[in-house]
């Protein structure tokens, strides 16, 4: 058999979760509206009390009697029937003094409050419970099921304190809010996980509660990425919380930055994300010596007379000029690769990337032929 949250308690005298209204034990009274004390534990939003009222008098007078508990010296406390008090109230203010007296149903207290410790702390539990479940067909706001269902569970787990109730906290939550476990579990998502800045969004109604469970299942910092790029403004749907997932879990791929070179000897310094091959630098490769003097002539009786021409250079004079040539061409490799890394990177920028690496892909052939 199915744990009934109702029935908890039935047999614990004065501490009762289930009203006695539906056993026929509580009692119809018509109380003056003056007397009547909103509940601390109230959440509910006070909404349309205007267009209440002029339903309550067209129908001559409050309809479904409210639920209330003595609270001594003439005063009671309403645990059901906030929105029609106010509502009585409001037209008793404008002089329509036929509504004053508003029909209750009288919860009897068997026992005076502060005889008993324990009891009197069951009581609180059981009115607040009272308060969520005679509440079942009033209209609510989105706010006001996240609220039932994280104040449901509060309540269960103070109850637990003093006995134990068989059966998942969840279902029992579902069962008596007349909803899903599945849909409890969104609730317990919103109350733990949304930033307050979107609960006080749904809250005002600027955003529905599929909305609020989509953002409660991101990150704080993807939320925070969210609120900072469509504001605190609401209007959020479904498919907007979705691209925004999308965008912010989409890896990003490396953007290379730019750095001006030191000076011009020291060649082009790039930031991490762009990719410049390593080469030897001049400094690596031994200087050629210097080149021999050139041929001098004479001049002899008026003839002119030519010294012989200078020996061909050696074998490690070519291997050196081969070097240096290599470096050369190591050097303009870089210098390519670096230009065709800028241009993919700012495409149409003031600086042609593209006509310097087509120059340095054409110059590399010829300086090694």
């Amino acid at each position: 058999m199915s744990f009934d949250i109702t029935s908890l308690q039935r047999n614990r005298g004065p501490v009762q979760a289930r009203s006695r209204a539906e056993d026929g034990r509580a009692v119809l009274k018509y109380i003056d509206v003056d007397d009547l004390v909103p509940s601390e534990d109230n959440f509910y939003s006070m909404s349309a009390i205007d267009e209440l009222a002029g339903l309550i008098e067209l129908s001559g007078g409050v309809k479904q009697p409210g639920l209330v508990v003595p609270l001594g010296g003439g005063k009671y406390k309403v645990i059901s029937g906030h929105r029609r008090r106010l509502a009585s109230l409001q037209l008793v203010k404008q002089g329509k003094e036929a509504f004053r007296k508003m029909p209750c149903m009288v919860e009897p207290v068997e026992q005076e409050p502060g005889a008993d410790v324990e009891a009197d702390e069951l009581r609180a539990i059981d009115e607040a419970i009272l308060l969520i479940t005679t509440n079942g067909q009033r209209d609510k706001t989105d706010w006001d099921k996240v609220q039932e269902a994280t104040r449901l569970r509060a309540l269960l787990e103070q109850k637990r304190r003093f006995e134990k109730i068989p059966g998942e906290t969840r279902k029992l939550i579902a069962e008596r809010l007349g909803t899903t476990p599945a849909q409890v579990g969104r609730y317990d998502s919103i109350e733990k996980h949304l930033l307050p800045e979107f609960k006080a969004l749904l809250e005002a109604g600027k955003i529905t509660i599929s909305v609020a469970y989509e953002l409660s299942t991101m990150t704080e910092e993807e939320q925070n990425d969210v609120l900072d790029g469509h504001g605190a403004r609401g209007g959020l749907s479904i498919e907007d919380v979705k691209r925004w997932r999308e965008k912010l879990r989409t890896p990003k791929p490396p953007v290379p930055e730019r750095d001006e070179p030191e000076s011009a000897a020291d060649g082009p310094k790039c930031k991490p994300g762009v990719y410049v091959r390593e080469e030897p630098t001049k400094s690596q490769i031994t200087p050629p010596p210097p080149p021999p003097p050139a041929p001098s002539t004479v001049e002899n009786s008026g003839k002119i007379v030519n010294f012989p021409a200078p020996p061909s250079p050696s074998p490690a004079e070519d291997k050196q000029e081969e070097k240096d040539i290599a470096w050369a061409v190591l050097m303009m490799k870089t210098l390519h690769n670096y230009c065709e890394v800028m241009s993919a990177r700012e495409g149409e920028s003031r600086v042609p990337w593209a006509d310097y690496a087509e120059a340095l892909a054409i110059a590399i052939p010829v300086l090694r032929g």
